[in-house]
């Protein structure tokens, strides 16, 4: 790679990160001064649910579409223009309700609005990333990208916190729309051609495009068992999600403050798991460190339900679940990044848009399915029971599937 080449990559490195984190924060301060909004004005959790299915359905719908698209047009047009009518929509927003006030309504329609053109943006600019950074950059993208995302998750409460209560709606709204402006301006700005393979010029009907990406998952079976391997964690991770919350506060009975700290301490692994990939050199065989690693969130996820067993004091339970927390979250990230990294390197790039629109629907669709299932699970089973039992059937899938792509790996080697 020659000097020139090298700079314009590590400049496309750099702008994505940026544009990640300052979309993420704003995206994070919104949603929190959304959720609180609505909890307040109707003080409803129906209210509160129904704008997470308005959040989730477009967005598991439009997916494959979307990657229709990332694979028929050119990327950087579909990533500039999908930020361009996310920012528009946040400005009419911004109108409507200095104009007729803020009502639930608008909330649902533009968290749809979100979430639909969210999809292209987010399956174009994860379809483009070898086209941005080289393969040999995919790890450390990856990991930057949910360096932001925990930055987001870390700072975005923070500072809705100190604005809720201080700042009307309005303001809310404009500090994501300039926070949105900005990275449309950076992602204007980046070469996404800079590694693009060539393309074959042959036009294709959706429907036919979208079979042939099937088809071509099905003729890559290393692929189809990665995609598989996050199906269920995301699957089984609702089960964190979900069950932790009601432990902590309907088992243990621990103040908000307490659960807030548990929960940032997650956040904060992830972010140090996310930093430490993005220095660690290339992995040219990721399965070992996917296999200690999930094994390692399954012996975490487990462990969730041993201060259910013992007699212990608030304060106990409560460093014990933070280390707890800080280690699961930092493994599930060692986990997922080196998964993501080699479905990168192992996707050509014509069929890279419609496998991660599919792998977009499957992640989105299978979060809440998972939190309605073990949501009705928590209240009828004893919570060590849901915790171990699904922390010995993830680690039998996750072996399972780390074993088929070990057998097709000396497969394609023998040929």
């Amino acid at each position: 790679m020659n000097a020139s080449i090298e700079a314009r990559a590590t400049r496309n490195l750099i702008t994505f990160f940026t544009s990640k984190m300052l979309s993420s924060l704003g995206f994070t301060v919104f949603s929190f001064g959304i959720s609180l909004y609505i909890l307040s004005m109707t003080g409803s959790a129906l209210s509160f649910a129904t704008n997470m299915v308005f959040n989730v359905l477009p967005r598991a719908i439009a997916a494959p579409f979307a990657g229709y698209v990332a694979d028929r047009f050119p990327k950087k047009r579909i990533v500039v223009l999908s930020m361009a009518g996310i920012t528009l929509s946040v400005v009419v927003l911004i109108i409507y309700t200095y104009a007729f006030g803020m009502s639930v309504a608008a909330i649902y329609t533009i968290t749809a609005i979100f979430s639909t053109i969210g999809a292209f943006n987010g399956v174009a600019f994860s379809s483009a990333i070898p086209s941005l950074v080289g393969k040999d950059r995919i790890q450390k993208a990856l990991s930057f990208n949910q360096i932001s995302y925990s930055i987001g998750g870390i700072g975005g409460p923070v500072i809705g916190g100190m604005l809720y209560g201080f700042v009307s709606m309005e303001v809310f709204l404009i500090a994501m729309a300039s926070a949105y402006f900005v990275a449309l301006i950076l992602e204007a700005s980046m070469d996404f051609t800079l590694f693009e393979e060539k393309k074959s010029t042959k036009k294709e009907k959706m429907l036919e495009s979208m079979k042939q990406g099937m088809s071509y998952l099905k003729g890559k079976p290393i692929i189809k068992s990665l995609l598989w391997m996050n199906v269920w964690i995301n699957f089984f991770s609702s089960a964190i999600s979900v069950g932790l919350v009601f432990v902590l506060v309907q088992t243990l009975s621990m103040p908000s403050q307490n659960v807030g700290f548990i929960q940032a301490a997650g956040a904060i692994g992830m972010l140090i798991a996310s930093v430490y990939l993005s220095v660690r050199s290339n992995m040219e065989n990721p399965v070992p460190f996917i296999r200690r690693a999930s094994t390692m969130v399954c012996l975490f996820l487990a462990s969730l339900s041993l201060p259910l067993f013992f007699e212990m004091s608030m304060q106990n339970a409560v460093i014990i679940y933070i280390c707890i927390m800080f280690c699961l979250s930092a493994m599930n990230i060692c986990t997922n990044t080196p998964i993501g990294v080699f479905i990168q390197r192992s996707v050509e790039d014509r069929y890279r848009g419609r496998v991660f629109g599919l792998i977009e629907t499957v992640s989105v669709g299978t979060g809440p399915i998972g939190a309605l299932i073990f949501g009705a699970l928590f209240d009828f089973i004893d919570a060590r029971i849901i915790f171990i039992s699904v922390a010995i059937i993830l680690a039998t899938l996750l072996w399972y599937y780390l074993g088929k792509v070990t057998k097709y790996q000396a497969l394609e080697e023998a040929k």
